[in-house]
Order: C-alpha cells, then sequence, then structure tokens
C-alpha cells in the first residue's frame, strides 16, 4: 500500500505540520509503506517549511511538475518550462506576488480572471489550467497535475494506482483523489471536494490525517469500500451483483466451454479496461488462452503448443504494474502442470507481498492445475486476488478453493432452484440467484449476441 499526502491543508495548518503527523508519518515508514508527499509548492520552498519532508520516499512538488526522490536527493522536472512571453503579459498586468518554478506558474486566486485573459490573450488557454489551491492560484502546463507526478512516483516504485491511498483537501488534489483506489478528504475541505472522496474525515487536517494513518497501521483499511466494482448482473428483485476486485473470487462452471470463454474475458475486458493486472493460465494447444487479443492489448503471451514458458520470463513481465499476462502450458505433460502452477502461485504471492499485484488471476480448467492441498495453501495466502476459476468440473476442486468462492456463474443449465431454462446462467451470491441470458458468439465472430433479457452492463 501507498499512502499519498498533501501539505497545505492536509497535513500542514498555515505552513506548519502538527508533530503528531511527523510522528505517525514515523510509524508508517517503518511498517514498509511507502509515503509520497504530493504538493503544489516548489520543492526548495516545502523543504525550507518542512524539512520533515525527507520522511517521504517522494516528493511531488510544483502539482505534479517535479519528482524528487528523497533517498538519493535527484530531481527530474516533469514539465515544460513557462514560457518568457507567458511571464512577460503576466506582469504587464501587474500580477505580484508571481511565482516561477520548473514549471507552474503560482499567483494569489484573485488574479484568477486576469491569468485568464493573459492566457486568451496568447492563445495559450487550451493548452494552460488555473487551478486554485486556497488562497493561491496554480497555472499549469500542459498535462501536468498531481495525479501525473504521483504516476511516475507509482511507475519507479513498480506499483499500481490499484494499491494507492490519497489524501488531500482541495481542488489541486481532484485528480489524483480520482486516480487512487481509495480518495480520502479531510473534514475541512470545502463540499465540492468532499464530493470526490470515498470517505471524509471527523478531524480537520492533521486530526484528519491521523485518523487514516492509524487505521491503515491497525487494519490495512480491510473495512474500506472498494471504489472500483465489475456488474455481474441484476438479481430478481433489481438488485445488482456485484464483483470487487482484490476482494471477491468467482467460479465460472458448467459445460458449454464457449459461454465459460466469453465470461472470463469479459470479466478480464472490465478488469483491465480499469488498470487491474491479471494473470491467465491455461493449456489450449490450438488458440491463445484469452482471445480474442485485440481485446486485450496490453498482455502479452508465455507459452504455446510446442514451448513451455519459464517462470523466470512471466515474472520479469509482470514487473510493468499495468502489464497483465497469459500462461499457455499446452506444451508441459499434463502431470507437471500442477507443479509448474504450485511454483508459480507461489512466486505470485510473494509478488502481492512486495508490490500489491497481480490484482486479479484466472485459471481456465481449473481442476486440471488445483489438485493438492499445497495450491489451496497458496490461494487462501492470496486471499487479496480476485481468483476467477473456469471448469466443467467443479465438483474435482479442493473444498479449499471453492471455500475461497463468493460468485459463482453457471452456465448451460441452470440450477434447478433457479427455475430457469437451460438457456439462461444463474449467477450465485451469498445465496441468492440472479438469472441472465446465455451469451454466446455471434457467428464467424468472436463478440455476444444480446437479447432482451440480457442485464448484465458489459456483458
Amino acid at each position: 500500500m501507498v499512502l499519498a499526502a498533501g501539505f497545505d491543508g492536509t497535513l500542514a495548518r498555515d505552513g506548519r505540520c502538527d508533530e503528531r503527523c511527523i510522528d505517525v508519518l514515523r510509524e508508517l515508514s517503518a511498517t514498509g509503506r511507502k509515503l509520497i508527499l504530493v504538493t503544489g509548492r516548489e520543492l526548495r520552498r516545502v523543504l525550507e517549511v518542512f524539512p520533515e519532508a525527507r520522511l517521504f520516499d517522494y516528493i511531488v512538488a510544483e502539482n505534479g511538475a517535479v519528482l524528487h526522490r528523497t533517498a538519493t536527493r535527484q530531481s527530474e522536472i516533469l514539465g515544460q518550462a513557462p514560457p518568457e512571453i507567458l511571464l512577460q503579459e503576466l506582469r504587464r498586468r501587474q500580477i505580484a506576488p508571481l511565482a516561477v518554478g520548473s514549471s507552474i506558474i503560482s499567483t494569489a486566486a484573485k488574479y484568477f480572471e486576469a491569468a485568464r485573459e493573459a492566457l486568451r490573450k496568447l492563445k495559450l488557454h487550451m493548452d494552460y489550467e488555473l487551478v486554485t489551491n486556497d488562497d493561491t492560484l496554480l497555472i499549469l502546463p500542459p498535462g501536468i497535475d498531481k495525479a501525473s507526478g504521483m504516476n511516475e512516483a507509482l511507475r519507479e516504485l513498480g506499483v499500481s494506482r490499484h494499491n494507492l491511498v490519497a489524501i488531500g483537501n482541495a481542488e489541486n488534489d481532484l485528480p489524483l483523489l480520482a486516480s487512487a483506489e481509495h480518495a480520502v478528504v479531510v473534514n475541512n475541505a470545502a463540499e465540492s471536494i468532499k464530493q470526490a472522496a470515498d470517505r471524509v474525515t471527523e478531524g480537520d487536517y492533521c486530526d484528519g490525517f491521523l485518523e487514516l494513518a492509524r487505521e491503515l497501521i491497525a487494519t490495512d483499511l480491510a473495512a474500506a469500500v472498494p471504489r472500483r466494482r465489475v456488474v455481474l448482473g441484476k438479481s430478481e428483485d433489481d438488485r445488482e451483483i456485484l464483483l470487487s476486485p482484490c476482494q471477491d473470487s468467482v467460479l465460472v462452471s458448467g459445460p458449454d466451454e464457449v459461454a465459460r470463454t466469453v465470461i472470463c474475458n469479459r470479466l478480464l475486458e472490465q478488469l483491465m479496461q480499469q488498470g487491474y493486472q491479471c494473470c491467465v493460465i491455461g493449456a489450449d494447444r490450438n488458440v491463445p488462452v484469452a482471445s480474442p487479443r485485440t481485446s486485450f492489448a496490453d498482455m502479452s503471451s508465455w507459452g504455446n503448443a510446442h514451448d513451455a514458458p519459464r517462470l523466470t520470463d512471466v515474472l520479469t513481465a509482470l514487473e510493468a504494474p499495468s502489464h497483465s499476462i497469459e500462461i499457455n502450458l499446452a506444451a508441459l505433460p499434463p502431470e507437471t502442470r500442477p507443479v509448474f502452477v504450485d511454483a508459480l502461485l507461489l512466486q505470485l504471492q510473494a509478488l502481492h507481498d512486495r508490490a500489491g499485484r497481480p490484482h486479479c488471476i484466472l485459471i481456465h480448467h481449473a481442476q486440471h492445475f488445483l489438485t493438492g492441498t499445497q495450491a489451496a495453501n497458496a490461494i487462501r495466502r492470496l486471499s487479496e486476488v480476485t481468483m476467477i476459476y473456469s471448469t466443467a468440473e467443479a465438483g474435482q476442486l479442493p473444498a479449499g478453493v471453492l471455500n475461497d468462492v463468493k460468485l459463482t456463474i453457471a452456465t448451460g443449465e441452470a440450477p434447478e432452484r433457479t427455475g430457469a431454462s437451460t438457456q439462461t446462467q444463474a449467477v450465485i451470491a451469498g445465496g441468492s440467484v440472479c438469472r441472465i441470458s446465455l451469451l454466446r458468439p455471434s457467428p464467424a465472430s468472436t463478440s455476444v449476441t444480446s437479447t432482451d433479457e440480457v442485464t448484465v452492463p458489459g456483458f
């Protein structure tokens, strides 16, 4: 888990950071969590007033335009320098004080209209953005905000934004809050900013930050409500059946392999579109495990009918946080495939402990790969990974695997208790059942033919 925090209005009040915040930052750092300070201030100025900023692993300064690595004290400018013609025009309009950083320009918020007119005159209004931060106006270069700077820090850390918790208070925090998996706003923020949060703290400023930090240390935010979900369908009482990534696991069962593959691919599409890293395991001698490949642009394949994948290659490919992979074990003798999968799951567990990913593991014909207690034990330790098991023989899966399942999608002939025809799927969640039409590929196509009965968005 990575924690990103704003400075002014969040950690600091009137430019001063409470000693209690500094103490809890030390506690957080001691747990091994990565800390990133994200501020609109220039790097030099934030270090002057807050030398303890070096407790953070990274400082994203100038609202995303500068990335500073505290361990090496190296900085990188991520945005373009402000053009001299713009600075001259702002000065001509007597906008003062005018602070010029490596990429951004800041002044008092009362000059908002004057700055906008200056940009319009120079025909720069489509490129530059004006953002307020309390009583400060920031003039931002193209493509620069707190989220863009944060993304660069996450890339260097090898961590996905789905493992990011962010806390802030101001308008310039909005892109960061939108990007994070869990967004928190301190209680002193404006109501418009609070609407962008998953949670608003009870306390203001440092007190609000302490609430979040202490819960993060104690529970790793286990009770946090997931921000992003996949909608599987609707129950007969019109209630949505939802999949919570990194929490829920799914069993896709039934004799119709085409239907199972379509469902699994649609789930993959939705997860990957939201930036979750997925690992797909199968052993198909004819086609890629995850098909059609055009739907999975950021996915690489390892192994085929003639060449077995190497575990080192697979793990190297997973180092990119948003890159997904498919692993085809068709070249391995059937009796050795469970051994490979057991070894792979152990390595994926180690990767997840270090980087919080992959977020999803899909196993086709799962009954052939998960055959012993070792696999079940590994899956139990991967409790924060969404597991998707596709199988025609669910009864052959180990009990420990089945106990991990929260949602079941039954293809083909539905369970009798659903009262459904053979042309439906039963989605079973917590003992309740919803029915949706069986989704089949169109002739000579891999797209899905829908009917009026289909109630599954994205399928």
